[in-house]
């Protein structure tokens, strides 16, 4: 009797090119894995994206909102994300691709209101301007999110590769607080860089190259430290510089608080497809995300 063929899903596909592809970043990975990511992206949805908002002073202090059907009669929770791109370029929005707002859009579904930031870079703006931006996001909308449906008492923030490194700088020196509007009341950490020290003069190009300050720069001490949840998250087919910066933080918050912290591994998935599944038929992911989100924000603190 011939023994019975198994069958390939389209995820276990997936999963094979994406291991195929490699795990290094750069172009050639990112590009490929649009391509692979691209047709899993439906038609457009029909929520209202309000464009290129200024939450600061520099031409790239800018902003969308994502808007979710207005007929609630609640303010939303808010979701704000922060791309990633090297510390040197990256878009909340890519014209004719649905990154990022493949993310915005997302939070809208699911009854979040979406707020997608983009940042100044270095080499013009290094250490510690992507703190500085993300915490002036936060002000804005603790200001101005009631406007759009939002409630600026339940603000998650979560950041991606350099935009993940941003987040950390910024929650790991902001007070826990708990009655400052601008305390969000989550945050999640993906495949970001939370210890330059450890880059081996990778991260140069934002936090230098003075050994003697690297470790200064450190988000990890603040992040354990922090009273702000935290979800951290990383990919099977991250390059192992980022896989070790990740570990480095879950270490040292095991050891601060004597328990695992909150930890999602992305299995299958490489450091840009993460991202780039939001909006699609594979949900695993963000579903945990959206459990992290939804375990935040829905009690008062």
């Amino acid at each position: 009797m011939p023994m019975p063929t198994k069958q390939s899903s389209p995820d276990f596909d997936l999963h094979r090119q994406l291991a195929e592809i490699g795990a290094e970043l750069g172009p050639r990975v990112r590009d490929a894995t649009e391509t692979l990511f691209r047709t899993r992206h439906g038609e457009s949805l029909d929520f209202e994206i309000v464009r290129d908002i200024f939450y600061g002073p520099d031409p790239r202090h800018r902003l969308d909102v994502h808007k979710p059907d207005s007929d609630a009669r609640d303010l939303r929770p808010v979701l704000c994300f922060v791309h990633g791109g090297g510390f040197i370029s990256g878009d909340k929005h890519k014209v004719g691709l649905p990154y990022y707002d493949n993310v915005g859009q997302w939070a809208a579904v699911n009854g979040l209101l979406g707020v997608n930031i983009t940042y100044r870079f270095a080499p013009e703006y290094t250490y510690p301007s992507g703190a500085q931006d993300v915490a002036l996001a936060l002000e804005w909308i603790n200001q101005h999110v009631h406007e759009f449906g939002g409630d600026r008492s339940r603000v998650v923030v979560m950041g991606h590769s350099s935009g993940s490194a941003h987040v950390a700088s910024c929650v790991s020196s902001m007070s826990s607080d708990v009655t400052s509007h601008n305390v969000p009341r989550g945050a999640i950490l993906s495949s970001g860089v939370y210890d330059p020290s450890l880059g081996e003069g990778t991260y140069a190009v934002y936090y230098g190259d003075d050994q003697g300050s690297l470790r200064e720069r450190s988000s990890i001490p603040g992040l354990c430290k922090t009273e702000i949840p935290l979800l951290m998250t990383s990919t099977e087919f991250d390059p192992p510089n980022i896989q070790s910066q990740t570990f480095e933080l879950v270490s040292a918050m095991m050891h601060e608080h004597h328990k695992l912290p909150e930890y999602v591994l992305a299995d299958g998935h490489n450091h840009y497809s993460v991202m780039y599944q939001f909006g699609t038929s594979m949900t695993w992911f963000s579903d945990r995300i959206l459990r992290f989100i939804v375990s935040v924000t829905e009690n008062n603190r």
